[in-house]
């Protein structure tokens, strides 16, 4: 296993309902281990598997949920 950590600033994150759709579109990608979305700072943390899956994977996943993930 090859844990590894990222975090995004995903500036349109503005209510529960967003919150929701970002864990629904991560929480059961193999790998994932740990999603953790933060309302207040518009940050979403992944811990992840990256012998599983990629960060640009989960980012790609972010957006396909309607979201802008920065860097």
């Amino acid at each position: 296993m090859n844990l590894q950590e990222k975090t995004w600033l995903v500036p349109d994150i503005e209510c529960e309902g967003c919150v929701r759709s970002i864990h629904h579109a991560l929480d059961d990608v193999d790998g994932v281990r740990q999603v953790e979305v933060d309302m207040l700072a518009k940050t979403v943390r992944v811990v992840y598997d990256a012998d599983r899956t990629s960060s640009e994977t989960l980012r790609d996943l972010i957006e396909q949920a309607g979201f802008s993930p920065q860097a």
